[in-house]
């Protein structure tokens, strides 16, 4: 079949040859004045619970070199080695990231929200040597390092507190160290995105990845404010998180107030304390600060002007909503992918088109398909499909999964359904996949159901993804087949419900509560037939 493809239009990035993402960033971010400054520069961060603890680019790039010098000399990393880091969002996530692969090793970014045994499937999966992560997760990450089979090694990111443990600032050093050349297409992050089936697979970003999305969404949204400021919200290990909040802004002048997780108050008093012009959010806070008092929000968000949302499709209405209370405001839309590195599309703020998730960003090339594989035409619904500088290596240590990813003309297939048209926006009307979007992450079916069945009063199950209008998300719901159920069949369902919810990570439990049937729908190979569940 020769495809037809839609091309973004707008001119082509150019990824620059033969820098890693830590020299690219320094080069990048040194040409910003505000940042670079002779005299008293900007602050790249600042921590939103001490506004005393400041990081300002000349600092970052120091302490980038010296943590990278402790890991080589003291904590035995090397080229190719995978160094896992379970933080919160902090003011040093960004040095001791770019410190990992300075050394050319390899990041896996992982939910601090974890449980042991899901935090050390990814450490098993991604052969991790040594985690980082801050004192208060310690517990965590010790108990999921006790269920693998290799050593590694646990560093804190904070103060050393506990006994026979390192820091990292303990390990600071100004001996020089071997600056290896792995290459642009070397691995520089493995986050862990849920598939339709199983456990999180590791995707591999390399360094021209992660390059090419920082060039792709600077050339599509630049800010005109003159000290921009923006709160910090989303997480970082989540890759819509790390590409903005640790790379764009920066590179981009703008100052970050790091929130260490979202609290509403919070987030209010933080924009108003430090004048925030700009922020980065998901649909249910969007929700949430439209439900709020209009002189709540006038009184907080009266400097915000340009609020980038993804993670989830936003209605057009949701959207109105608070620009109507906040009339300076300008909600824009996009989407993206873990597997994209992350942005696919934007909104550009000259042209916006509110019940759209973006316009392409330069150098994505386009296809949508039906059922069969046909490419489809203009405004046409079907599965939308991806080329481009930005698209993932594959997924680690499961080449079936990638060559079922990504088709032999280099597209990537989404999973997610919807339509382009003629100015090149992006339309999501509907999802192939069965992953439940609940706040922004993603939740796989197949890996409740596989916990749900180790339940002895089990039968049988299936989850499925229903919306919650009080939380304006998606949110998992079980069916539950019970075993001798009788009269006491809703209590024991309960009972199975809060034993699931103490086995995973807060955004994977079972807020929609259960469903009791006779059972479960099936096709003749067995597949679970979502769609007839109610």
């Amino acid at each position: 079949m020769v495809y037809s493809e839609t091309k973004s239009s707008l001119p082509d990035i150019a990824v620059p040859k033969e820098l890693d993402l830590p020299s690219f960033f320094f080069s990048r971010a040194r040409q910003n004045s505000a940042f670079n400054g002779s005299q008293a520069p900007r602050p790249l961060y600042i921590d939103g619970d001490d506004p005393s603890v400041t990081l300002t680019l000349a600092a970052a790039e120091s302490l980038t070199t010296k943590i990278a010098s402790g890991l080589y000399h003291a904590a035995g990393v090397r080229p190719g080695h995978v160094v896992a880091i379970v933080m919160p969002n902090s003011v040093h996530y960004l040095p001791i990231t770019l410190a990992v692969l300075t050394l050319g090793a390899t990041c896996t970014l992982a939910n601090p929200a974890y449980t042991p045994s899901e935090l050390s499937h990814q450490l098993s999966d991604s052969q991790t040597r040594v985690v980082i992560t801050t004192t208060a997760l310690y517990p965590l990450v010790a108990k999921a390092v006790t269920l693998l089979t290799a050593d590694t090694a646990i560093l804190l990111a904070d103060t050393d507190i506990v006994p026979n443990t390192r820091s990292v600032f303990d390990l600071l050093s100004s001996r020089s160290f071997p600056r290896p050349s792995r290459g642009q297409l070397a691995p520089a992050f493995i986050p862990y995105s849920s598939g339709t089936t199983g456990l999180p697979k590791g995707v591999r970003l390399s360094h021209a990845n992660i390059i090419a999305n920082i060039l792709q969404i600077t050339a599509v949204h630049q800010t005109n404010a003159q000290h921009p400021t923006n709160i910090a919200v989303l997480p970082m290990f989540h890759s819509f998180g790390l590409v903005f909040l640790c790379f764009v802004m920066p590179i981009s002048g703008v100052t970050t107030v790091v929130s260490l997780k979202f609290d509403l108050s919070k987030f209010l008093s933080l924009a108003h304390q430090h004048q925030a012009t700009e922020t980065m959010l998901v649909p249910p806070i969007i929700n949430a600060l439209a439900k709020l008092p209009p002189k709540t929000l006038t009184d907080s968000l009266k400097s915000l002007r340009w609020v980038v949302v993804g993670a989830a499709p936003l209605s057009a209405d949701s959207i109105a909503a608070l620009e109507s209370l906040l009339p300076e405001l300008t909600i824009l839309q996009g989407y993206g992918l873990t597997e994209t590195s992350p942005a696919i599309s934007l909104n550009p703020p000259t042209a916006s088109k509110k019940a759209s998730v973006g316009r392409l960003i330069p150098s994505i090339e386009a296809k949508v398909i039906d059922s069969f594989g046909r490419v489809l035409g203009e405004g046409e619904v079907g599965e939308l499909c991806f080329r481009g500088p930005n698209v993932m290596l594959g997924y680690l240590n499961n080449e079936d999964a990638t060559r079922e990813a990504i088709d032999d003309d280099g597209y990537l297939h989404t999973g997610d359904i919807g339509y382009i048209d003629a100015q090149q926006h992006v339309y999501l009307t509907d999802r192939k996949k069965e992953l439940i979007k609940y706040n922004g992450f993603q939740v796989a079916p197949a890996e409740l159901e596989g916990i749900l069945l180790q339940h002895p009063r089990v039968s049988d199950c299936a989850v499925k993804g229903v919306f919650d209008s009080q939380r304006q998300t998606e949110v998992p719901r079980a069916y539950l087949v019970l075993k001798d159920s009788e009269q006491s069949g809703p209590a024991i369902a309960q009972q199975v419900v809060e034993w699931v919810n103490g086995q995973v990570a807060y955004y994977k439990q079972l807020r929609g509560g259960f469903t009791l049937v006779e059972a479960i729908p099936r096709n003749a190979s067995g597949k679970i037939l979502r769609r007839l569940l109610n």
